[in-house]
Parts: structure tokens; C-alpha cells; sequence
């Protein structure tokens, strides 16, 4: 496994990098410990900058001893690095610095209300488990967002197909400050489409093959000499767009975005620090699935009050 440099790491905390290099850093940060070390550090002397602007000590002396004392001190304390796992878009660093830690016994308290259900499905799992959107987003003033405030689910039905390909919204979840949609890739008979990825003409760097399954995204070179490479995800979309995003009154949502389960098989949520406005709009804009290129456009309409 090979680790990023701190460049890397750095636009990743500033939403720098493509989506696809996004989600490859957040997978990453999933499994690395050496990373996520180098990433909390990162992040705290992001901490630390945006402090001294909002105090506005830019503009006297600074102990500079005193104050690389006391970021060692905070490296030092667990309980205040924050850990960021999941892809998380568009949020700027004074918002990633208030996304704190959690612990298992949260996990606990959260699967509670699943016996509420009867049948816990894996989307209700993704939802109501998701201790990153549920319990560690925090404002500015310090009060914590709650995910699940007047959450509801529902059943969708929503069908986009394409080339004998169909993407399949199944369910959704609505609360104060989230859109939760779990989505299926479909062939024509219903079943998951195999994942397979179009390699030809590529200078590949990973084929993400393990003991001849398809385990991760392909890497691919952009410049091999400048050492440069880029993701090839399974859902494609025109530059500059993503295949799901979330639009109010014709304006994108720059709000938080995270992906749990499977490249055929997942949920997206979107998720910010204010209630949201409903009714908000769900965009799917998709022209390449695996192998096969196509046109999976659409628009839903979401509003919990209706």
C-alpha cells in the first residue's frame, strides 16, 4: 500500500483534488494508520492557522516556541484531533476542523431505533450507523448537528435506464440537515452488473485486480514521467459534475458529500451543518457505467412535507 505525501494529503483537506482522487485518499485513510496520523497533524495545524486569523494575531509577534509547544501538546491529546473517514466534499477548513471524534459506544446508541424497523437493511444500517454524519458534525458555535433530527424513510421506485443498464434509486432519507439515497446498477434482469472497467489506451499504474477480482478503482497515469495518475471510477460523469448532486432552485448545494457500500450497490448522503430548505432536487448525471457508455440523466424531486 503505497502512502500519499503531505501535498496530497493537504489539497485533499482543502477539496483540491478531482472526486475521484477524493475518494481515493478517503479509502485510503481508511486503512492506513501512517496516513491518518500524518492527516490529523495536517489538519490540526489547519486548526491552528484559522485560529490565529479569527484572533487576528497575524498582526503581533509571535512566540513562535511557545506556540509549536502547544501544537504538540494538542497532537498529543486524542481527544481533540479530529478524524475524518468518507468522502467529504466541499466543506472549507474552518468547517473540517469542528468534525470530531466518536466512540463505539455512539455506535451502540445509534442501532437502537433499527428494532423500531422490524427488518434492518443495509440501508438502514448506512443511515441510522453512520456515526460520522450522525455525530460528529459540529457548528461553529459548538452545538452538534443531529443527522437524524425528524428523519424519515421512504421507499423509492426511481428508474433511469440506458443501454440495458439501469440505475435504480430504491430508498431515501430525509431529516433536518441530510438526504441519505440508496441506489442500485442494474441489469436488464435486475441483477447487479458485474464491475468492469474501460482500461483501453490507458498507461495504467493499479488495475485494482486482487487474486483476479475486481477489489479497487484502477489507477492510470497522467504523466508517468512527472509521476502524476488519476482514478478511474465506475460511475462517470461530464467533467466537472459528479453522478449525483443535490440542487436548490436551479444552484448546487456546496454541502457535504459521503459514499457508503458498494461501486453497484451504495448510498450517497448529503449532508450540511443548517437545515435545508426542502424541496430540494436530486441530479443524476452519468455517461459511463463500467465499461459501457451511455445517458443516465434525471432529476427527482425531494420534499419531506409532501
Amino acid at each position: 500500500m503505497k502512502c500519499y505525501d503531505t501535498g496530497i494529503l493537504q489539497s485533499y483537506i482543502d477539496g483540491e483534488l478531482s472526486p475521484e482522487m477524493m475518494k481515493k485518499v478517503s479509502n485510503h485513510l481508511d486503512k492506513c494508520k501512517v496516513c491518518q496520523s500524518e492527516f490529523d497533524k495536517l489538519l490540526e495545524l489547519n486548526q491552528w492557522e484559522i485560529e490565529l486569523r479569527n484572533q487576528d494575531i497575524q498582526r503581533d509577534p509571535i512566540d513562535v516556541e511557545k506556540a509549536w509547544n502547544k501544537l504538540e501538546y494538542n497532537l498529543n491529546n486524542q481527544n481533540i484531533i479530529s478524524k475524518i473517514r468518507g468522502v467529504f466534499m466541499n466543506m472549507n477548513k474552518s468547517k473540517l476542523k469542528k468534525i470530531t471524534t466518536v466512540t463505539m459506544a455512539a455506535l451502540t446508541i445509534m442501532a437502537l431505533p433499527m428494532a423500531a424497523k422490524g427488518v434492518q437493511s443495509l440501508f438502514s444500517t448506512y443511515v441510522l450507523e453512520d456515526s460520522i454524519v450522525n455525530e460528529t458534525l459540529v457548528r461553529e458555535d459548538g452545538t452538534v448537528v443531529d443527522g437524524t433530527k425528524d428523519g424519515q424513510f421512504q421507499t423509492l421506485d426511481e428508474k433511469i435506464t440506458d443501454k440495458d443498464i439501469t440505475v435504480h434509486l430504491t430508498d431515501l432519507y430525509v431529516s433536518e440537515s441530510r438526504v441519505s439515497v440508496n441506489y442500485r446498477i442494474e441489469d436488464k434482469n435486475g441483477n447487479l452488473v458485474p464491475i468492469e472497467y474501460d482500461t483501453k489506451g490507458l498507461d495504467l499504474k493499479d488495475d485494482g485486480i486482487k487474486d483476479g477480482k475486481q477489489v479497487d478503482d484502477p489507477e492510470y497515469y497522467l504523466d508517468k514521467k512527472e509521476g502524476t495518475f488519476s482514478v478511474l471510477t465506475f460511475l462517470q460523469s461530464e467533467e466537472g459534475r459528479s453522478p449525483f448532486e443535490l440542487f436548490k432552485d436551479g444552484n448546487k448545494l456546496e454541502i457535504g458529500v459521503r459514499e457508503l457500500g458498494e461501486k453497484t450497490e451504495g448510498t450517497i448522503t448529503f449532508v450540511g451543518f443548517n437545515p435545508l430548505e426542502y424541496p430540494v432536487n436530486l441530479d443524476i448525471n452519468i455517461n459511463k457505467i463500467g465499461k459501457v457508455s451511455g445517458s443516465w440523466n434525471g432529476q427527482i424531486e425531494i420534499n419531506p412535507n409532501k
